[in-house]
């Protein structure tokens, strides 16, 4: 389901001013540093409680969690000792749609990564692609985020600064963070990220934190449309029109066994993405072909499905609202 786009440098085929991209990128990283899971009095943003739907595979069970800002699957470590050391996986940039008129100007989102943490906590160790329609103009961006800072974006000068040599809709992707202990009470992370496709656009940071703060307690493959909290409630931002996206290859180490998504001993989540009053789907992982119409909220037309083969699964976009 590889996807590919006219290599143009903006959506509208004209370049922005070095002004207009500053503008854009800030509203990237400002709306990308927002990803604690729990806003207002304990609620989530992030994955809620599951569905009571669940699929059977080889080592265990997947079970539906909703969201309204992720989509994908998450695997929890809940036995005392273990944790997560180790999440990759693998995937293509897809190409998306800005939005149409009337709603040209709204910014919208479309975030791919890998992390650990993040599924029942409020810290986030993570990297990926995403990107973002500003003003009607595509960008694309790699990136991380090491709790407890915000988004850091990566790349190319020229990308960063003029919007031109970027990742783009086609690029093969690789993705990962590594756990091992460190000094002083704090844990070694490293967050690696391969553009096979464009090289210049790779990466490799590393970062600590405090053992008893990042806990090292999932591991996530994730589809994202970021979530805010301005001064008057959550505001949550449109999903980017991204036809089908999702991971080639999903694997994890946890308590020093190495697995697929599905091939985990602990729980497995199947994350749908629902609009924030919980009516319908903003896209469905597993869905083979376009529904035509918005589906509904309900397990019989978005089923609990496992991944396929090496953590492998997609995702067909529904709705951005």
């Amino acid at each position: 389901m590889a996807q590919s786009a006219p290599q143009g440098v903006t959506a509208g085929g004209r370049a922005p001013s070095a002004a207009v991209v500053a503008q854009a990128r800030s509203a990237f990283v400002k709306a990308m540093s927002a990803h604690a899971t729990m806003v207002g009095k304990g609620g989530w943003v992030s994955p809620g409680v599951k569905h009571a739907a669940s699929t059977k595979t080889a080592n265990g069970t997947v079970s539906s969690m909703p969201s309204v800002n992720w989509s994908g699957f998450a695997d929890s470590e809940t036995t005392a000792g273990k944790t997560v050391s180790s999440v990759s996986g693998d995937w293509t940039i897809p190409a998306v749609k800005c939005l149409p008129r009337p709603y040209q100007n709204q910014d919208a989102f479309l975030a791919n990564w890998v992390g650990i943490d993040g599924l029942t906590n409020g810290t986030v160790e993570q990297l990926g692609t995403a990107t973002q329609c500003f003003a009607g103009v595509e960008y694309y961006y790699v990136w991380y985020e090491m709790y407890p800072a915000g988004t850091v974006e990566e790349g190319t000068t020229a990308c960063i600064n003029d919007n031109v040599d970027c990742p783009r809709p086609g690029d093969r992707v690789s993705a990962s963070v590594s756990v091992t202990p460190g000094s002083g009470g704090n844990n070694n992370y490293v967050l690696k990220l391969t553009d096979h496709t464009r090289p210049q656009e790779s990466f490799s940071v590393s970062q600590q934190c405090a053992a008893d703060t990042c806990q090292d307690s999932s591991a996530e493959w994730i589809i994202e449309r970021p979530a805010v909290l301005p001064p008057f409630g959550v505001q949550i931002l449109p999903l980017a029109d991204f036809t089908a996206t999702g991971f080639s290859r999903g694997n994890l180490v946890a308590g020093r066994v190495p697995s697929s998504i599905q091939g985990f001993s602990g729980p497995v989540y199947n994350i749908s993405m629902n609009d924030d009053t919980a009516s319908y789907y903003l896209d469905c992982v597993g869905q083979t072909s376009p529904p035509g119409t918005l589906l509904s909220v309900s397990p019989n037309q978005c089923p609990v499905v496992a991944p396929k083969g090496d953590g492998k699964f997609y995702a067909l976009w529904d709705s951005s609202f």
